[in-house]
C-alpha cells in the first residue's frame, strides 16, 4: 500500500469544505469561481449582511446555505474560510475562523493598522492554521521570473528598484463605479472611501499589492521611507509616491496612480538594477527583457513575460493549503503584517513631511 499519512491540518484526502464570509462583487468574480471550479471542494455557505445577496450568490454557485450572520457559517466547521469583508471587519472574522479550525484567505488591505495585523498573525500561529492574504500578483509568471532573478543571484546585489502601478480606481475612491474591474457586481462605496473602513486610499488599496510584490521579489523588508500622497491631506488619497530604503541592499521608488475609468487592466512597470544586470517589465504589452552587465539584451519569451492577473490564484492556494501544501511566501501573513506596517509609515510620512523608520 502507498503512504496514507497526510500533513497536519490537511483534509486527509476527502473533499475540502469551504465558506465565504461577506461575499460581494470580488467574491463573485474571484473567490467563488475558484472554489466551485474544483470538483473536490464543497461550498457549504455564502454569507452577506444582505439576504438577497447571500441567496443570489448561493444559488449561482451552488452553496448549501445562504446566511446573513457570518458566525453561523463558522459553526459549520469548514476546512477553509475566505474573508471578503472590508478591512474593518478582518480581525473579528479572521480570528474567529482560525479558532474554528479553518485555514483562511483574507483580502487585502490586510488590516487597518499594524496592531490589528499582529493580532491576526498571532491567532494563526496559535491555531496552527494557514493564513493567506490576497496578494495574487505573486502568482503571475513575469513576477515569479523577477523573483527567480534575485534568488538565483543572476541580478547580483540589488542597487535600485522602480515600480509603478496604474489602476482604474479613481472613480471607486471617489465613491463611484469601480469601472468594471471587480466584475459584474457593484462594490460598496464605503469599502474604499472611508479610511476607518478601508484603511486608506491608494496607499492601502493599490500600493499594498506593490509593497507585497517588492518585498517578496527582493527577499527584503523596507527599513525606511519618505512618502507623498495626492491630493495632500485628503481624506482618501488618489496617488501615492514613496522612496524606500531596503533593509538588505538597495533603494526603491514606488508609485501608485488612480486612472480614469476605462477598460484597461492594471498597468505595471518594474525595473530592477543590480551589479550584474537589470530586468525591465511592462505588463500592458506583456513585455520583459533582461540586460546583462555587458549590455546583451534578451527578450523574455511570452510564457515568462505574461503579466495577466489570475484573480483566483489566492483562493486556489488556500485550497492547496487545506490539502497539506505550504503557504506561498508571496501571500504569507508575515509579509502582509510588514506591508501594513509600511502602509502606516507611508501615511505618517505624508502627514509629517519626514522620513519614517518601519516598526513591524
Amino acid at each position: 500500500m502507498g503512504d496514507t499519512t497526510f500533513p497536519a491540518g490537511s483534509t486527509g484526502g476527502r473533499p475540502v469544505t469551504a465558506v465565504v464570509l461577506s461575499a460581494g462583487a470580488w467574491s463573485r468574480s474571484a473567490h467563488l469561481p475558484a472554489l466551485t471550479s474544483d470538483p473536490e471542494v464543497e461550498l457549504l455557505a455564502v454569507t452577506s449582511p444582505r439576504r438577497a445577496t447571500a441567496e443570489g450568490l448561493a444559488a449561482e454557485f451552488g452553496a448549501r446555505h445562504a446566511l446573513t450572520d457570518w458566525r453561523d457559517a463558522l459553526d459549520l466547521r469548514p476546512d477553509v474560510t475566505v474573508v471578503s469583508s472590508p478591512p474593518v471587519a478582518h480581525v473579528d472574522q479572521v480570528t474567529a475562523a482560525l479558532s474554528a479550525g479553518s485555514h483562511v484567505l483574507v483580502e487585502k488591505p490586510f488590516a487597518l493598522n499594524r496592531d490589528d495585523a499582529a493580532t491576526m498573525c498571532a491567532a494563526a500561529e496559535a491555531a496552527g492554521r494557514r493564513l493567506l492574504v490576497g496578494y495574487g500578483w505573486s502568482a503571475t509568471p513575469v513576477f515569479r521570473h523577477a523573483r527567480a532573478c534575485v534568488e538565483s543571484g543572476r541580478l547580483g546585489p540589488l542597487e535600485q528598484l522602480t515600480m509603478q502601478l496604474a489602476v482604474n480606481t479613481r472613480a471607486l475612491l471617489h465613491g463611484g463605479s469601480d469601472g468594471g474591474w471587480a466584475g459584474a457586481g457593484a462594490s460598496e462605496p464605503a469599502t474604499y472611501t472611508d479610511p476607518a473602513v478601508s484603511g486608506g486610499g491608494s496607499a492601502a488599496v493599490s500600493m499594498s499589492h506593490q509593497l507585497g510584490l517588492a518585498c517578496w521579489i527582493t527577499g527584503q523588508r523596507v527599513a525606511r521611507l519618505a512618502a507623498f500622497t495626492t491630493p495632500p491631506r485628503s481624506r482618501t488619497d488618489l496617488h501615492t509616491s514613496v522612496a524606500v530604503e531596503f533593509a538588505g541592499s538597495g533603494s526603491g521608488v514606488l508609485s501608485a496612480s488612480s486612472t480614469q475609468p476605462f477598460p484597461q487592466p492594471p498597468q505595471w512597470r518594474l525595473a530592477m538594477y543590480g551589479r550584474d544586470g537589470q530586468l525591465d517589465v511592462e505588463t500592458v504589452r506583456n513585455a520583459a527583457r533582461w540586460i546583462s552587465a555587458d549590455g546583451v539584451v534578451t527578450e523574455l519569451p511570452p510564457e515568462l513575460a505574461a503579466g495577466r492577473y489570475d484573480a483566483g490564484a489566492p483562493t486556489k492556494a488556500l485550497i492547496r493549503c487545506a490539502r497539506g501544501a505550504p503557504p506561498p511566501e508571496g501571500m504569507a501573513h508575515q509579509l502582509a503584517h510588514h506591508v501594513v506596517a509600511v502602509t502606516d509609515a507611508i501615511y505618517e510620512s505624508a502627514r509629517t513631511a519626514a522620513s519614517v523608520e518601519i516598526r513591524d
